[in-house]
């Protein structure tokens, strides 16, 4: 929504803000591209179960607030940047970027598990029953 919202100021000559483009672009491919590629792939993806709990999704959930963080530290720091030459707008820029990059890398460590082949899965459940017995 924010997007199509900047889409639609941008053609109002007076809502205009510097800014508006890169943001319209970042809100476009991130906040929602990339979301929803992030989403449907470990949704579709088969992963864990809801009687797993909250421990075993938390690089899921790890993923999606780090994404959102470094989205709304975009938003709030990329027009103020254009009008304000303060250094601390630009280490919000780079620390919004630092966030989203660390969301790709959790996406990747929650989503790998998930795309192994059958014969790999049946290996590591193997492993898994054989340290079960061990233990006990």
């Amino acid at each position: 929504m924010a997007a199509l919202m900047l889409a639609l100021a941008s053609e109002v000559k007076w809502l205009q803000f510097p800014g508006l483009v890169p943001l319209f672009w970042h809100l476009l491919m991130v906040g929602w591209i990339t979301q929803i590629i992030f989403g449907v792939s470990m949704w579709m993806f088969p992963g864990r179960t809801r009687e797993e709990g909250f421990r075993a999704q938390k690089w899921g959930w790890l993923t999606f607030l780090m994404l959102n963080a470094g989205l709304l530290l975009r938003t709030l720091a990329e027009p103020v940047n254009y009008l304000s030459q303060h250094p601390v707008w630009n280490v919000l820029i780079v620390l919004s970027a630092i966030t989203q990059a660390g969301a790709a890398l959790t996406y990747i460590i929650e989503i790998w598990p998930r795309i192994q082949s059958k014969e790999q899965q049946r290996r590591q459940r193997k492993k898994k029953r054989q340290k079960r017995k061990a233990q006990k």
